[in-house]
């Protein structure tokens, strides 16, 4: 049995600059950000409620959430990356896909309820309001500071491999977008067509649709284990392309938020502990190849006898 992994070393960009370890990065980030969400949030409100905009007044609302979540955020990225241990021997990692699924289930729930009074503002017609020039400037500074809030995070996301802050970078976009589109009905009742700003709030809606659906399909594909069927079939060529590897008898590959897990047992020919070795670091560049940072956990047996003198056929 041998077990090996590649290293992980510190994330790019800013982290790196600043000389912090990956944990140190994503917990910054992510206080950043729900410092940012309580803000804008409450900026939102504010000028909704003087507005009467629903359109604003629901991306308020999911910004409400967004600060449940974003403490959630922080609360997950300081534990998951606190390795193993007796109690769990398999790390904490996948807490960052338990964070990201319930934020997808929240989204949900907030998309249906606009959808709800979206829906109700168009039967039951949607009241004259009262727009200043400065609500105009304040949902479209939100929306550009939503924007970049989304580059900050989906970098640190990228840099770490942080499912939590892959799903708030997933999340504050659809916020900036719906922003946009809170600011265009804002515009289109100012010019005294006020069901602009209910249709603005259907298009928000959507938004938080999508964003739920694919955040929770990605999250709920890792706490499941299933990975792209293509990755695993690309794996599994490569291996059988080793021409000292006879038989694959096991080949099981999960996905965590940073890294890939791959436990391997085949049978091989190998004349020699050093080829078995040289053997060993061949399947290691081959799997990191596909994958990327994998840890590996590789069983390769030694044919004996005419088997193992026997050429691949």
């Amino acid at each position: 049995m041998t077990d090996f992994s590649a290293n992980s070393g510190l994330p790019r960009g800013l982290g790196t600059w600043l000389g912090m370890g990956s944990r140190a990065y994503k917990q910054m980030v992510a206080i950043g950000s729900l410092i940012t969400t309580i803000v804008l949030t409450f900026g939102k409100l504010l000028v909704g409620v003087l507005s009467g905009s629903l359109a604003l007044v629901a991306d308020a609302m999911q910004g409400l959430i967004d600060i449940i979540v974003t403490g959630v955020t922080v609360v997950v990225v300081s534990l998951s990356d606190r390795g193993s241990d007796p109690a769990w021997t398999c790390g904490r990692e996948k807490l960052e896909a338990f964070a990201a699924l319930a934020e997808s289930v929240l989204l949900g729930i907030i998309a249906v309820f606009i959808w709800h009074l979206a829906g109700l503002k168009l039967v039951h017609g949607t009241p004259p309001m009262q727009i200043e020039a400065w609500y105009l400037g304040a949902a479209a500074f939100a929306a550009a500071a939503d924007f970049i809030r989304h580059l900050i995070v989906k970098r640190a996301a990228r840099a770490t491999g942080s499912m939590a802050l892959e799903a708030n970078a997933a999340h504050f976009l659809t916020d900036s977008l719906g922003t946009v589109l809170v600011t265009l009905g804002l515009i289109g009742a100012w010019f005294g067509l006020p069901v602009a700003d209910t249709v603005a709030a259907i298009g928000v809606a959507g938004l938080l649709s999508y964003t739920s659906f694919s955040v929770g399909r990605r999250a709920l594909g890792m706490l499941l284990d299933r990975i792209d069927p293509a990755v695993s079939i690309e794996v599994l060529d490569s291996l059988n392309g080793i021409a000292e590897v006879r038989d694959i008898k096991t080949l099981r590959i999960r996905r965590l938020p940073e890294h890939h897990v791959v436990d391997l047992v085949a049978e091989v020919t190998v004349p020699s502990l050093h080829d078995l070795t040289r053997l060993e670091g061949i399947v290691q560049r081959k799997v990191s190849a596909i994958l990327g940072r994998a840890d590996i956990c590789a069983a390769l047996r030694p044919l004996s006898g005419a088997d193992n003198a026997a050429p691949k056929s």
